[in-house]
């Protein structure tokens, strides 16, 4: 994760060569307040910066220096490869601005605060934004980290990559106010949002979108995210119904690798954006991780364990396998109803994991058939989806506890079968009692 280092300043070197010798101040508050005295300057940049090459002198500053040059301003789609970390496990982007005539080389990059605050980030407070460092200060960030980074040309006009700049700018100062939102504020989002807003009044044309972008956002990251099943797993409880909904292709590009395709397929002015190979700037050093921990088996040993539950009915087995459904329950409601995490809407993981059970343990042996019957017709629900809607280590989970409440009814007479048998193989031996019975 990228921290924030500081708010960059850089446009306002591109303002004129009266602005180039401003350093950057030393605290955050100082930058924010020279930010602001230099917004109405940046306005006139704005317009400047519109002017067609060959229309006006008003193209060049006081300093000489032509303004409408494709090369004063050079922009580029930074991509980085994922990690095993929740936030980025389906990789990262990021935008380059260069202008060489004043030495500036910054990269913007939607962040949030901090990506240690897990309870901030399950409560729903934990606040995002654009940040901007040095470029040999980011590459180096994730070299650190093992990671790499793809640098890929981006095709823009010049007055469009300068209010790109701009734009870039002005969300930097504003800092991190905005909830983490991984569905509509992602860092491929974001770009994709700020790249239509820089060209406007030229629109960004997409050539042909792939069958893929008929997928839902869930089913996006979840093929995304497949080289690290945990975060996956993690991701499809906490993302809700918001997931599955029906939005427009523009909306579904939120993943760093569909931006870069989507750019590469689209043109501004009979021009691709991006119409080069990538230039490697950081070697991928980590390639994930590979474990056989995954949660489809951690799912498939509770199943072996509720099937032998059936059978043996050992009350601690019993105690152990409430007392996760307990645990997964309280956490879905907690999202549900309590949290504030953005994009978790309704989700139909509540209705398998919940604290009704809990609630009305005591009477269990009333409605354990009936809570039975909702579990088969939610499993079958999901399996007959036209669109993956959860994880398959769900569903094996819901399986184990369709078994484990069926011990409750009349047609967990198995064990009692199995208890009889027992008696009379061994009528001497005493008959233990089950505290879930």
């Amino acid at each position: 994760m990228i921290g924030n280092e500081g708010y960059t300043l850089a446009q306002h070197g591109i303002l004129g060569a009266e602005d180039a010798h401003m350093m950057v101040q030393s605290t955050v508050w100082g930058r924010i307040a020279q930010f602001c005295q230099l917004l109405a300057i940046a306005s006139l940049f704005c317009l400047s910066a519109s002017a067609e090459p060959n229309a006006s002198p008003s193209a060049f500053g006081n300093d000489g220096i032509d303004r409408t040059d494709p090369n004063f301003v050079k922009a580029s789609l930074l991509i980085v490869s994922p990690s095993d970390e929740i936030y980025s496990c389906v990789g990262h982007s990021g935008i380059r601005l260069e202008c060489p005539k004043f030495n500036l080389d910054y990269c913007f990059t939607y962040e949030s605060e901090s990506a240690k605050r897990v309870l901030s980030f399950i409560q729903g407070k934990l606040k995002m934004g654009m940040f901007a460092m040095p470029t040999e200060e980011y590459l180096r960030c994730y070299k650190a980290d093992g990671r790499g980074v793809v640098q890929y040309r981006l095709n823009l006009p010049p007055e469009a990559k300068q209010r790109l700049w701009k734009i870039l700018d002005e969300k930097v100062a504003e800092g991190a106010n905005l909830p983490y939102d991984c569905l509509k504020r992602g860092c491929a989002q974001s770009i994709f949002v700020n790249l239509r807003e820089a060209l406007k009044p030229s629109k960004l044309n997409m050539v042909n979108w792939a069958d893929k972008y008929k997928r839902t956002r869930r089913e996006i990251i979840d093929q995304n995210a497949k080289a690290y099943p945990w975060d996956r797993f993690f991701l499809c409880a906490v993302i809700g119904i918001d997931a599955d909904r029906k939005v427009s292709c523009e909306e579904k590009v939120i993943v760093p690798s569909d931006l870069l395709e989507v750019l590469q397929n689209s043109t501004v002015n009979g021009r691709k954006i991006i119409d080069s190979d990538g230039v490697k700037l950081v070697s991928m050093q980590s390639v994930g991780y590979s474990t056989i921990v995954t949660p489809l088996v951690v799912s498939c040993l509770v199943l072996m364990l509720s099937l032998f539950d059936m059978f043996a009915q050992i009350p601690l087995i019993g105690m152990l396998l409430f007392g996760l459904y307990s645990i997964l329950g309280t956490f879905f409601t907690y999202i549900m109803f309590l949290s504030d995490f953005p994009g978790s809407g309704w989700n139909s993981l509540l209705v398998p994991f919940n604290l009704l059970p809990l609630v009305f343990w005591k009477w269990r042996k009333t409605w354990a058939l009936w809570f039975v019957g909702v579990l088969l017709l939610w499993e079958i629900g999901m399996i007959a989806a036209p669109h993956r809607l959860t994880d398959p280590a769900y569903l094996v989970l819901v399986g184990a506890y369709i078994i484990f409440y069926l011990k409750f009814t009349r047609f967990g007479r198995v064990a009692l079968l199995r208890d009889r048998i027992g008696r009379a193989v061994a009528p001497r031996l005493p008959h233990k009692g089950n505290d879930l019975k």
